[in-house]
Formats: C-alpha cells, sequence, structure tokens
C-alpha cells in the first residue's frame, strides 16, 4: 500500500528533472539558515540540529507533495484536487480556531488586527491568517468557472461545492472580522485573470512565458485599482470599517518594495543594514530574502520559482479536465500573490513548506501529462496501462 501511495520512476525524474529543482532548493535552504543564525536573526537558543529541522521540513513537504502516485489513487486527476484541499482546509480550520480563541480570551487584539495562535498564544499580525484565508475564498472563482464543465464530473463538482461553500463562508467572514484586504484582492484578481485565459486560451493556443510576465504585469499595475474599488465599494455599505476608506490603497509595503529594491544591490550580503519606512519586513518573499540573508539565496528561490512556472505552463495547455486546469490555476495566482505581497517564510515554516508542497504537485502532474503525451495516449489511458 505504501509503495503504491508513493512512488518514483526514472521516467517520471527524467521528465520533470525533479532532482534538479531539489537540489537548489537545498542549496537555498542551506545558505539562508546557515546565514541567518550567522547573522543572530534566529533565536539564541536555536541549535544546529533546529537550523537542521527546519531545511528538513522545508524539503519533505516539497518531496512528499512530488512522491505521491495520485495516478494510482482513486479519481485521478481529481484526487489531486482532494489533497490540497484538504492541506487548505486545515489552514482555515487552524484560522477559525485561533480567531475564536482570541475573541473568548483577548477580543480587543482582533481591533488591532491581531490574533493568538491557538497552539502557542504568541501574538501574530492579521496578516498571519490572512495568507491562508486567501486560498480559501478564491475557491469562489473555482466554483464560478468550474460550473460549464461540471458534466466531466458530477459528483466530484458537487462535492467540490460543498467543501468550497464552508471555505468561502469562514475566509470571508474572517476576512471581513480582520479587516484584510488581501484575501479580497486576490479573489478579485482571480476572476478576471481567469476569465482572460478562458476567453483568450483558444486563440493564443498556449500559455507561454511572455504572456505570463505580461499578464502578471498587468495585475501587479492593477492591484492598486482593485485595492481601492474593493475597499471602498465594500466600506461604503459599511462591511469595513474606516481604516479602508481612511486608507485606500495606502499601504506600508509598496514603501518598503522601493527602499528595498534600491538597497539589496548595495548590501548584497543582506544583514538587514538598511531601515525599512514601515514594519521590520519588506513584505515579498524574495526581497524579504534578500534583506536577510543577500542576493545568492534571493536568485536560488527565484529560479526555484522560475523551473515551477514552467510545470504550470504543461498543466495550463493539457488535456487534463477542466476544473483541474481552473483550480492549479487559481490556486496559483493566490500562492503568487501571497508571495509577492507578504513574509511567508519569516511569518511561517509551515506556509513555505505547503507552498513547497504545491510546487511538488504541479511538478509531479505536469510530468505525467509530458508522460502521456509522448505515448500519445490521454493521461487517463496511459496510466491505465502503466499500472497493470
Amino acid at each position: 500500500m505504501g509503495w503504491q501511495l508513493f512512488s518514483l520512476n526514472k521516467s517520471l525524474l527524467k521528465q520533470t528533472k525533479f532532482i534538479q529543482p531539489l537540489l537548489i532548493l537545498t542549496l537555498f535552504c542551506i545558505v539562508y539558515w546557515t546565514t541567518i543564525n550567522d547573522y543572530g536573526f534566529l533565536d539564541k537558543e536555536t541549535s544546529s540540529l533546529s537550523i537542521f529541522t527546519s531545511i528538513m521540513r522545508v524539503l519533505s513537504f516539497y518531496i512528499v507533495g512530488f512522491s505521491i502516485n495520485y495516478s494510482r489513487l482513486p479519481a485521478y486527476p481529481y484526487n489531486t484536487i482532494i489533497v490540497l484541499t484538504f492541506l487548505v482546509g486545515s489552514t482555515i480550520f487552524y484560522s477559525v480556531l485561533s480567531v475564536l480563541k482570541t475573541l473568548q480570551i483577548r477580543p480587543s487584539l482582533i481591533e488591532k488586527r491581531q490574533y493568538l495562535d491557538y497552539w502557542t498564544d504568541i501574538e501574530w499580525p492579521a496578516t498571519g491568517v490572512g495568507n491562508f484565508l486567501c486560498l480559501g475564498l478564491l475557491y469562489i472563482v473555482v466554483v464560478f468557472y468550474g460550473y460549464k464543465y461540471r458534466k466531466e464530473s458530477q459528483i466530484f463538482y458537487i462535492f467540490f461545492v460543498l467543501v468550497s461553500a464552508i471555505f468561502v463562508f469562514f475566509s470571508f467572514n474572517i476576512t471581513i472580522l480582520l479587516q484584510n484586504r488581501l484575501a479580497l484582492m486576490a479573489t478579485a484578481i482571480g476572476f478576471v485573470t481567469i476569465g482572460f485565459l478562458w476567453q483568450f486560451r483558444s486563440k493564443l493556443k498556449f500559455i507561454t512565458l511572455p504572456l505570463f510576465v505580461g499578464l502578471f504585469a498587468l495585475v501587479s499595475v492593477g492591484v492598486n485599482i482593485i485595492e481601492v474599488i474593493v475597499s471602498t465599494v465594500l466600506a461604503q455599505f459599511g462591511v469595513f470599517n474606516e481604516r479602508f476608506l481612511s486608507q485606500g490603497n495606502e499601504s506600508g509595503r509598496f514603501d518598503n518594495y522601493q527602499i528595498a529594491l534600491e538597497k539589496i544591490w548595495q548590501y548584497p550580503f543582506g544583514g538587514r543594514e538598511f531601515n525599512l519606512p514601515v514594519s521590520k519586513w519588506v513584505h515579498n518573499l524574495w526581497l524579504d530574502v534578500a534583506y536577510d540573508a543577500g542576493l545568492i539565496p534571493m536568485f536560488l528561490l527565484l529560479l526555484y520559482f522560475i523551473l515551477h512556472i514552467n510545470c504550470l505552463f504543461k498543466i495550463l495547455n493539457s488535456d487534463l479536465p477542466k476544473i483541474v486546469i481552473v483550480y492549479f490555476t487559481t490556486l496559483s495566482i493566490g500562492i503568487l500573490l501571497n508571495m509577492s505581497l507578504g513574509p511567508i517564510i519569516q511569518g511561517s515554516i509551515f506556509e513555505f513548506g505547503m507552498v513547497c508542497f504545491f510546487f511538488g504537485v504541479i511538478a509531479r502532474l505536469s510530468g505525467e501529462v509530458e508522460l502521456s503525451k509522448k505515448h500519445q495516449l490521454s493521461p487517463k489511458i496511459y496510466h491505465a496501462n502503466i499500472d497493470r
């Protein structure tokens, strides 16, 4: 049973070049954690064993995500969605428990946009659960665009709608309670981006890197506009408090980005040698890494990310069920926004590991798709053959 659940083969490893991103991720983890430890950014009690444990936790997420043999499990390829939904659901469950605990013990923290961690009672800013809620709220995008293709698997679609309703209900309510803009912006961007890709997908024929870069640039520019629209409209309906009306699109993140982009080249070895206008983090995964540990780990992490963008392209251009393609595209948008607008590693190793797990899943799925093309068979028939 264990071998059926987790398995690798030479053709899959060769097709996905799995060892390459694994080595890059390993090198990044070693360089990053040893560097910030040398700078004294970790707790004084942190030992070499703790650093090794942190590195292995991240690598394990990636390896497990890739190693699960989805084709030998029931309901392939929909089971990839089920696995990721279970992971997203666990983070939403944690968010609900943490917020409820805060309301019972110290409700004043909610007004300050903070919450108590359910397990440790440590105070964290609202962005700590905001990234999890972002992924939960995005399920409404998948339900909306997946409706057209519900006949591909009606039973799965009904199950997915029921689960999504729970996710969206809790994610939306906690988002409103904590006054978090990211989840709402991600949902608006998700609707627009998926609509664009689905409208022009047949005309574009293939989603390519230049198209992705151009689309991401447009989305980046449009974030401010979307933030103003979402915040102002909902505030007028009394959903949000004065934070949105007073701040609008004002965000310390953008001030931090400007300073960080100018200074990281002057301090290529990190060390937090310059001050940020707002907060102690840049609120961008790659810039935060450069701020902490320098340019080398930043470029390693960027390369690791780019390699998996290619995996996503293969899924987008595949013959997989449409709802599977919509799901992975939508979740990718949420994860990309989380990485672009939050201190992922500094905030939670688990969250960074979750991102690596997702990359492992899309690497495996894209490899299966490419192997099926080489055999000139549909993914379903191909896997039926190799499992005999």
